[in-house]
């Protein structure tokens, strides 16, 4: 699914960031997920909530939030779309007034400086930066237990390999126009494909510190979706990577 706009190709400074936050029965989480990106430091800022067909009303727990100066949109699907349709809604819903998007799950939180300094990565050099990325605290919330999970330096040939770019990154606007958005087709690995072709044309940068915390809860896509639709959407990257590699010769 491909976006153009309009505008300018020109961006007025500072870089507008528009954070996305699909949420799907997660009531009970997403206000801190909020809280985490309200309390960056970091303006202008925007989020953007899309309530996927959630049944435990997510709504209700976010209208007290102390906004401040941050912009809080609420989307609501009245059924389930999947992530990649919640977050492409998002993202279309917020494209004119954002130059770059950042991602974060309702289950999840931003670390201290997470989008500041992520924003300064991506304004070294606007034109090939695509993706900006880095650690993470994996936080079991059933055990109790959190470690720090450590994400290489990016390489393409490492990319192809596995998915070692995390699922909270920055990605330019620019990145989705030329590259495309989330397959609405894909329940898995969706961001892995995304990922993929972004990096055929941009660069993707590192941050060597873990910058958000990202909680296993028992309902991750990991424990909840069948191994077959796993391995299905593994088989259709491995045959997408080879059709454009076939594709470029």
């Amino acid at each position: 699914m491909r976006v153009y706009d309009k505008e300018s190709e020109s961006n007025s400074c500072p870089t507008r960031v528009t954070v996305i936050i699909p949420c799907h029965n997660h009531a009970a989480l997403v206000q801190r997920a909020i809280d985490s990106v309200v309390a960056q430091d970091y303006r202008p800022l925007n989020i953007v909530v899309i309530d996927d067909g959630s049944k435990d009303n997510p709504e209700s727990t976010i209208s007290n939030i102390d906004k401040k100066d941050v912009e809080l949109i609420f989307i609501r699907n009245e059924s389930p779309t999947g992530p990649s349709a919640a977050r492409n809604k998002g993202i279309m819903e917020t494209w004119e007034n954002t130059d770059v998007f950042m991602m974060l799950d309702a289950d999840d939180y931003y670390l201290d400086g997470k989008i500041k300094k992520s924003v300064q990565k991506y304004e070294d050099n606007k034109k090939y930066v695509g993706i900006v990325y880095s650690d993470a605290i994996i936080e079991n919330l059933n055990k109790g237990t959190k470690i720090h999970e450590f994400r290489e330096p990016f390489s393409r040939d490492a990319l192809e390999r596995e998915c070692v770019i995390s699922n909270t990154p920055l990605v330019s606007k620019e990145a989705i126009k030329s590259c495309g958005m989330y397959d609405e087709e894909m329940r898995t690995c969706e961001d892995w494909d995304l990922w993929l072709r972004i990096t055929e044309t941009f660069v993707a940068i590192h941050l060597p510190e873990p910058l958000h915390v990202y909680s296993v809860t028992g309902r991750n896509s990991s424990d909840t979706v069948d191994k077959e639709v796993w391995q299905s959407n593994w088989q259709k990257i491995r045959q997408r990577l080879l059709h454009r590699a076939n594709a470029s010769i």
